[in-house]
């Protein structure tokens, strides 16, 4: 066992040189003069002189204990098994980031960081091991203590004796949450722009279609249309946050409602009861956001176009929470001829009212008509509590 380990902590030592960020220097510098040697010893003597600000080290065992501290410290996960799959070692980056300490984890198996799903690769990773083969930047999930998933990345690398032969491996995780995350804030942020950008011809030529229907002259249209389209603008622009970061005044409910309605709703019944509340600034841009998506829907296909029989908004408070019921009467299917709950306006609404303001969006279509519900949290609405 001594052999293995030894061989292990050489190579989790290599594998922090390999590793190194681009722009470090010292990790540069060890590249270079790491490269060639085959010992640990010798390695470790490299790595001594490479260092301007060295601690005194006059003998192996000292020079082992500090890398050795090195690779506990790591923020990654720096793992040690043997070709059994079994944990050898455990350094405090994987007990932050698998929640086990290195007590729990030592002795039992990689596998209990493995999602069910995942056990198969396990099985490839050893194969390709007793090959010889370093597995590099290999994205995945793993498993945490309490069953939570984690995204991460992973660097595999065989580890051999003095004799050459593989006797384990040296594996290196990297937590890369953020970047997934990031990554699905791009991809939704590229399909509202497609979303938006369609939304906003479709518009347009419903506006004109009932602006039409009211103008007596090309004069009073082109007018008429200028008015609504510039409202419309207006309206996108509340739909976004500041990129500045200043943060817009709160303002009634009653206000921003009819405020939001206005470019669509010229000539059209509309009815409102609304409690008198003051919207807090934080709630402005997702208030309006969903309710420009309905409203633009109704001018397209529902209650606020050419042929609709206008639309009903009532709002209440009750036990902390803010209810908003969004009424199209006779509008009793989707106008777009798509599955209300599968389109993206949809999904759009859901999202914004689920993480920016604490509560739950539904659209269905009843006998009597549309009926859009908005159930949410009171707090994250007003600024009454």
């Amino acid at each position: 066992m001594r052999p293995v380990l030894a061989a292990m902590r050489h190579a989790a030592s290599r594998r922090l040189v390999d590793n190194a960020w681009p722009g470090n220097a010292l990790g540069h510098a060890l590249r270079r003069r790491a490269k060639g040697y085959t010992s640990y010893a010798s390695f470790s003597i490299c790595c001594r002189k490479s260092m301007e600000t060295r601690p005194v080290m006059d003998s192996p065992e000292s020079i082992q204990q500090h890398l050795a501290a090195i690779v506990e410290s790591s923020e990654d996960a720096i793992v040690t098994k043997d070709l059994n799959s079994i944990i050898l070692s455990w350094n405090r980056g994987a007990e932050n980031l698998f929640g086990y300490t290195a007590e729990e984890a030592i002795g039992r198996p990689i596998t209990i960081i493995f999602p069910d799903d995942r056990m198969d690769e396990e099985v490839d990773f050893i194969a390709r091991l007793r090959r010889g083969e370093r597995i590099a930047n290999y994205e995945t999930v793993r498993q945490r203590k309490d069953g939570s998933p984690v995204p991460v990345s992973l660097t595999v690398s065989p580890v051999r004796d003095a004799e050459g032969h593989v006797v384990g491996a040296s594996k290196i995780a990297r937590d890369i949450t953020l970047q997934h995350q990031l990554a699905e804030q791009q991809r939704l942020l590229l399909s509202e722009m497609r979303h938006r950008v369609g939304n906003a011809f479709a518009v347009a030529a419903s506006l004109i279609a009932v602006a039409a229907r009211q103008a007596e002259s090309v004069e009073q249209l082109s007018s008429e249309m200028r008015c609504r389209l510039h409202a419309i603008a207006s309206l996108n622009s509340m739909t976004v946050n500041d990129p500045s970061g200043d943060e817009a005044e709160g303002m009634p409910l009653s206000y921003l409602v009819s405020t939001i309605l206005k470019p669509f709703s010229e000539g059209a019944t509309v009815q409102t009861s609304l409690p008198d509340i003051q919207v807090r600034p934080a709630a402005i841009t997702p208030l309006t956001l969903v309710l420009f998506e309905l409203a633009t829907n109704s001018v397209k296909y529902g209650g606020l176009s050419r042929d609709g029989h206008g639309l009903e908004i009532n709002a209440e408070i009750e036990d902390g929470r803010f209810g908003l019921t969004w009424k199209e009467p006779g509008v009793t299917e989707a106008g777009s001829g798509k599955v209300e709950s599968k389109g993206f306006g949809t999904s759009l609404c859901r999202l914004t009212v689920s993480t920016s303001l604490g509560g739950s969006f539904s659209r269905e279509f009843t006998p009597e008509g549309l009926v859009a519900t908005l159930d949410l949290d009171l707090a994250a609405v007003s600024e009454m509590s």
